[in-house]
């Protein structure tokens, strides 16, 4: 037997025609259950030297972490000071070039094109 469309709004309209009420022991069980979790939530989220020792193992350790930031660094370098051949492989790939200068005077946000 398949339930139809029909079946399902005269089974929701039951659903809400009903009114149970909750009791004060369960709506109390509930809230003490959310306190709990907001606690332990608490504890766990606090940033410990295991925490520190955890991460460095997960990305190989120093040399790992060294990696990252020397990564980090030539991004940033290569976002400020793009070398030349950046520009035509943006067009290729947008269909024109846009110059974004950090110190534009003549526009507010610093983008000429």
């Amino acid at each position: 037997m398949t339930m139809t469309e029909r079946d399902l709004d005269d089974l929701f309209a039951s659903a809400r025609a009903e009114h149970v009420a909750v009791s004060d022991a369960l709506l109390a069980r509930i809230v003490a259950d959310a306190d709990a979790v907001v606690a332990a939530r608490a504890v766990s989220a606090r940033v410990t030297p295991e925490f520190w020792a955890t991460l460095r193992a997960c990305v190989g350790g120093w040399p790992g972490l060294g990696g990252m930031v020397a990564a980090t660094l030539a991004g940033v370098w290569i976002g400020f000071a793009p070398p030349d051949a950046v520009a035509p492989l943006a067009a290729s790939v947008w269909g024109e070039t846009t110059t974004i200068s950090l110190f534009s005077s003549d526009d507010v946000l610093g983008i000429e094109g």
